[in-house]
């Protein structure tokens, strides 16, 4: 604990701006506190903490150096194109997501105008987190739920033809001979992506030292839970076939959910191993 609050002391500023974040992420997560999403809010303001202590210990690492002529040309660009984002009526785009875009932008080029590119990437993810998706969480949710259940749909009935079921789809609603299955937002996976991201951000932190390998695994978070909700269709097609309506009941389909959170984080799991560089083996003993 001793070098991090010495740290702490030799970055000042650092630690100023993830209480700005903290405060924002605070400030963000009352309303889902007041509508009783209460769970999701925690999680986020875990994430939000893991990723300003992350931040804040990337950073110290880092040797103190000024900006340069690209970074301040490139902070000023910024900074205008922020102001201009601004201007834009809000009718093109959702306001308040523009306006918190800009502020982004706003605090991006402020940052990189005095110090360097790589504190600035290291401020940008929860610098995200805490001014854009906290603060506009149901509406992302919202965004995101669509496109999962579509694409889960599309490939839960491919898996189900490839099995000799037959069956047809139309938007996100599976139609059988006999049932006819709707895919709604409760079940697109939409209401543990909070916990999965978490999940998901430990877990390449822990396979992966090395932050390129860290970001391509977790671009595979959104596949990931396409495939488990894709699997939770089929198999639930395929109990209702063996046992009939029984599997239709809510004790079943509480069970499937989770089974397909379980499935998802497995197969996120197994995607990183394959890209775990391969151990170094030890010198030979001459």
């Amino acid at each position: 604990m001793k070098p991090f609050f010495a740290n702490m002391i030799k970055h000042p500023v650092s630690v100023l701006y993830g209480t700005l974040l903290l405060i924002l992420a605070l400030c963000g997560s009352v309303s889902g506190f007041l509508s009783g999403s209460w769970d999701a809010a925690m999680v986020d303001l875990v994430m939000a903490v893991i990723l300003l202590g992350n931040m804040f210990q990337n950073i110290s690492r880092c040797p103190m150096q000024a900006a340069g002529c690209r970074e301040k040309w490139t902070a000023w660009g910024l900074l205008i194109g922020a102001n201009l984002l601004m201007l834009m009526p809000e009718s093109n785009l959702a306001g308040g997501m523009v306006r918190a875009f800009s502020f982004v932008i706003l605090l991006m080029g402020a940052i990189l105008h005095f110090t360097n590119w790589r504190t600035a990437l290291y401020c940008l993810p929860p610098t995200l987190w805490c001014c854009i998706f906290i603060p506009f969480h149901e509406e992302l949710m919202l965004m995101a739920s669509y496109p999962l259940r579509l694409s889960a749909t599309m490939l839960a009935a491919f898996l189900l033809k490839i099995l000799g079921t037959g069956v047809v789809y139309s938007g996100t609603s599976l139609h059988l001979p006999d049932l006819d299955i709707a895919i709604t937002d409760a079940c697109s996976g939409i209401g543990q992506l909070d916990a999965f991201l978490l999940i998901a951000y430990i877990a390449v932190k822990l396979l992966h030292p090395k932050a390129g390998l860290q970001v391509l695994h977790f671009a595979f978070v959104v596949p990931s839970i396409i495939l488990g909700n894709s699997l939770r269709i089929v198999l639930t097609v395929l109990l209702y076939k063996m046992f009939g309506e029984v599997i239709l009941g809510k004790f079943w389909h509480v069970s499937l959910g989770y089974m397909q959170i379980l499935a998802a984080l497995l197969i996120f799991i197994a995607i990183g191993k394959l890209f775990r560089s391969p151990a170094q083996k030890p010198e030979e003993k001459q």
